[in-house]
């Protein structure tokens, strides 16, 4: 028997035996089938996190308990919690560690609810004399494209400290629509089937992204930091609208959609709430080792993305327009409040490293004709409207940070004035990327990792293209890129110390087998002096 079947097999043996027994001494009975997860640690606390699944609607109280050693064999901490349908069973509490563990050896956490307990999760804070860190990187984790190997690979291969979420955690889409191709063969259709657009539709989502065995493996075993994208919300979301967001009225007003997809958001992720709810970006001390500063560059303060075809008449394109509006100094992709906000946070820090997670690619960056590596008949529809502005030379992608140049120039002077380099982390694109990351005057200002999509499809998936031919054609004309790859599915592991940081692509042999682990990688070292990059061959 597989490893993988043996635990599922296990997890839903355990569930049904404590359903059972729960029913015979209680009006009542839970389970818990999403786990527990924990996130946002802090020095001295971190948020504790369980779903309970009760058989009955009404209250549930549940039991937390906390220990220093996995068999629980001496309780350091109990505390009853109680939960309903107002935050659909969810439960969340902010743990003050330091009072009762050891920051640096972490400790272990259950929930009780009648006779039922849940999977065992284990976490940590950060103390101050913190000197590494063991850091997974994801994004773009799409359920009805593939089982979630990523998150299960990272639990078992690297004894992490920590994960990262950049976004697109969970997707928006109708069975149908982007990348449900092999749902039903592989029994992940969507659930709703239609489009998420009220607070049960988000709930559901949530809900079902949860029992993924991968998911449910990596949220128990270490603490995770998350941001929201587009997709948690609607396709290419902004401060006040989304691309895939009608206006005629059939999906209902935008913003009550959106404020029903941040109110799942935070029901279903170990995240700390704040008095702002659509204010995500915040920082993590972890040590003096690193400054992580998580940013929103999705809906708090984006302006409108560009579309080209806007800039398309009759007569052609409009370049001068274009560039025009695209290097607009009042074209927003953080918003002065969280610029302000950045700065202050910088000029405060000690730390030997400064990290930004954040959503989108910071590098410049433009892409080959790929017109000229496809045959006519294989050219998606979706795509053909964009061909005539392959061979423009505009940037490849508005909706990351080369579509609010101005904003990018904002961040890079301040750091500059900080006289702080940094590493910025990025989703989105589903594909992997290295880039060095230079200002106006070509100056290095830091170093981008694109992390790899957990299951979505990259470029090469989708558009059939080769590989090596694609990666040398676009590493040719960007001069900060310095490696991608556009193929493979998986996760980045940053193992951090104070002088170097060791950078893995870790890439998933297969996405529709649920045993399917890692089947190759590609390493980069980091050095603080310089920020200085270097590949590590094979």
């Amino acid at each position: 028997m597989k490893r993988r079947q043996a635990i599922k097999i296990t997890s839903i043996g355990a569930i049904g035996l404590s359903a059972s027994i729960s029913s015979s001494c209680s009006k009542n009975t839970y389970s818990f089938n999403h786990g527990v997860a924990s996130g946002d640690p802090l020095e001295d606390r971190v948020i504790l996190w369980t779903r309970v699944t009760p058989q009955q609607a009404g209250p549930v109280e549940a039991i937390l308990e906390i220990s220093e050693d996995e068999n629980f064999s001496k309780i350091a901490y109990s505390k009853k919690l109680r939960t309903s349908s107002l935050s659909d069973y969810t439960i969340k509490y902010d743990f003050l560690a330091k009072q009762y563990c050891d920051s640096d050896k972490g400790f272990f956490y259950r929930f009780r609810a009648g006779s039922s307990i849940s999977e065992i999760g284990k976490s940590k804070t950060f103390s101050k004399n913190t000197v590494s860190a063991k850091i997974g990187v994801f994004s773009c984790s799409n359920f009805p494209a593939g089982y979630f190997n990523a998150y299960q690979a990272a639990a078992e291969k690297n004894d992490l400290d920590l994960w990262l979420h950049l976004g697109d955690y969970l997707y928006e889409y109708p069975m149908g629509g982007y990348a449900t191709d092999n749902a039903e063969k592989l029994g992940r259709t969507p659930s709703p089937m239609h489009e998420m657009i009220t607070l049960s539709d988000y709930r559901q989502r949530h809900a079902q992204y949860k029992l993924d065995q991968g998911s449910i493996a990596l949220h128990k075993h270490a603490p995770l930091i998350a941001v929201w994208d587009d997709h948690e919300f609607s396709n290419d979301a902004w401060k006040r609208g989304a691309e895939n967001h009608s206006e005629d009225g059939s999906e209902g007003d935008f913003y009550a959609r959106r404020s029903a997809a941040i109110k799942a958001y935070y029901e279903w992720m170990p995240i700390r709430e704040q008095q702002n709810k659509r204010r995500i970006f915040r920082e993590f001390k972890i040590g003096k080792l690193i400054h992580l500063i998580m940013l929103d560059t999705r809906q708090y303060g984006r302006d409108k993305q560009l579309q080209p075809k806007d800039y398309l008449s009759e007569s052609g394109f409009n370049q001068a327009k274009f560039y025009n509006d695209l290097n607009s100094k009042n074209r927003e992709l953080l918003g002065a409040e969280q610029l302000s906000w950045i700065e202050n946070s910088v000029l405060k820090s000690n730390a030997a490293w400064t990290i930004f997670g954040q959503q989108v690619l910071m590098a410049k960056l433009k892409f080959p004709d790929i017109s000229k590596m496809l045959k006519t008949e294989e050219i998606p529809n979706f795509l053909k409207p964009y061909l005539k502005f392959l061979g423009l030379g505009i940037p490849s992608n508005l909706d990351a940070w080369d579509g609010y140049p101005a904003a990018r120039n904002s961040l890079y002077k301040l750091m500059k004035n900080a006289k702080k380099k940094f590493i910025s982390l990025a989703g989105d694109t589903h594909n992997s990327w290295v880039s060095e990351l230079e200002n106006q005057s070509g100056k290095k200002v830091g170093i981008e990792l694109g992390a790899p999509s957990v299951t979505s499809p990259g470029i090469t998936d989708i558009l059939n293209l080769d590989q090596n031919k694609f990666v040398d054609s676009i590493v040719k004309i960007n001069k900060e890129l310095q490696w991608m790859d556009p193929s493979n599915r998986g996760y980045l592991f940053l193992n951090c110390m104070e002088n170097k940081i060791i950078a893995s692509f870790n890439f998933i042999k297969e996405l529709d087998n649920i045993n399917s682990e890692i089947s190759s990688s590609q390493s980069f070292v980091i050095y603080r002096e310089g920020l200085e990059l270097k590949e590590i061959k094979a």
